[in-house]
């Protein structure tokens, strides 16, 4: 006890580089010492009373809030600070914080996730500098990087609102995501739109106050370039008629099971030679090769089955993505 006040100015070191606002305080004590109470508390026949550990701890975190000022949780604090009396260890660790963004592509060719070490399967080689991914650009590995500098964190987890081809670009307002951010430093940022390597853009992002429910659908407007041998304009058209507000079963490969996925619309919009343009609204989880190919008939109906010729996605501009948004807060988009 009477070295607490020396503990709590080597916490008060640690913690200068958080930012935080309350804080928790956990111990982890020698046996020896738990054992010297047992002994003391069935010697003298104590009952009742704090454990000496609890005292520890209630000691020493109003300590260290009188000397930062800051305000001490149970419940959710925003820094933990877990001192190790057996190895005179302090470990801290901040609570994350939840991202909400926007990003924009521009240049075909740019994968959307981070792609895989082939050689090592993840686990780590000297040909990906141990890092289990191959060394591609991507715009996980662009927004991983811009958040870890503004946050001073070392970890930033993804989730995606979709995915759209590395061949594809993503237009106008820009794709939604969310990121969480272990253990940062800082925990305010001031966000403004910012261009990265590769053609890749956030246009917009924000600091969630909670983490975020991700599983909800969207609804999404892409341009979808196919090709097909099809020369009678009319007979295209007929796609447009066919899948206005339809339901399509398609078939998860991985779950090994179906579900359901409405297009909301289809409008031919440009025809040259055997390429043709579409514009396409649909909710999310609708695979847009295999919609226009029918490969495998996972997505059934498709544009082969319906124009009764072969269809494939232009392999350089499969599809660009207009609009992202989330179906909760609006179920139909305006075409």
């Amino acid at each position: 006890m009477e070295n607490l006040s020396k503990l709590a100015k080597r916490i008060m070191i640690k913690t200068e580089k958080f930012e935080y606002s309350s804080f928790m305080v956990g111990t982890i004590l020698d046996s020896e010492i738990i054992e010297r109470e047992d002994v003391v508390r069935s010697e003298f026949k104590v009952k009742g009373g704090e454990p000496i550990k609890s005292e520890i701890t209630k000691e020493l975190s109003k300590i260290i809030r009188r000397k930062n000022g800051k305000v001490i949780s149970l419940n959710k604090p925003e820094l933990n600070i877990l001192v190790n009396t057996l190895f005179d260890e302090i470990e801290l660790s901040s609570r994350s914080v939840f991202v909400k963004g926007m990003y924009v592509k521009n240049k075909r060719g740019i994968n959307q996730k981070k792609q895989r070490c082939k050689q090592c399967k993840s686990e780590g080689c000297k040909n990906c500098n141990f890092s289990g991914f191959m060394k591609l650009p991507s715009v996980e590995n662009e927004i991983q990087k811009y958040l870890k500098k503004k946050f001073n964190a070392n970890e930033i987890k993804i989730s995606w609102i979709g995915s759209e081809d590395q061949n594809s670009l993503v237009r106008y307002k820009g794709r939604p995501f969310f990121a969480e951010i272990s253990s940062p430093m800082k925990r305010k940022a001031l966000f403004r739109e910012k261009k990265m390597n590769h053609g890749i853009i956030i246009k917009s992002a924000e600091i969630l106050r909670k983490r975020p429910t991700i599983d909800h659908g969207f609804i999404m407007k892409a341009k979808v370039n196919f090709e097909s041998n099809i020369k009678d304009e009319k007979r295209i058209k007929k796609i447009e008629k066919y899948f206005n507000d339809r339901d399509i079963s398609i078939y998860s490969m991985n779950k090994r099971k179906y579900f359901t996925r409405k297009i909301i619309s289809i409008r031919m919009k440009k025809k040259e030679g055997n390429r043709i343009t579409v514009e396409l609204v649909c909710e999310g989880g609708i695979n847009i090769k295999k919609l226009v190919s029918g490969e495998n008939e996972q997505v059934e109906p498709n544009f082969r089955k319906i124009l009764r010729i072969k269809c494939s996605v232009d392999k350089e501009k499969p599809f660009d993505i207009h609009y992202v948004k989330f179906q909760e807060s609006e179920k139909k988009l305006k075409t």
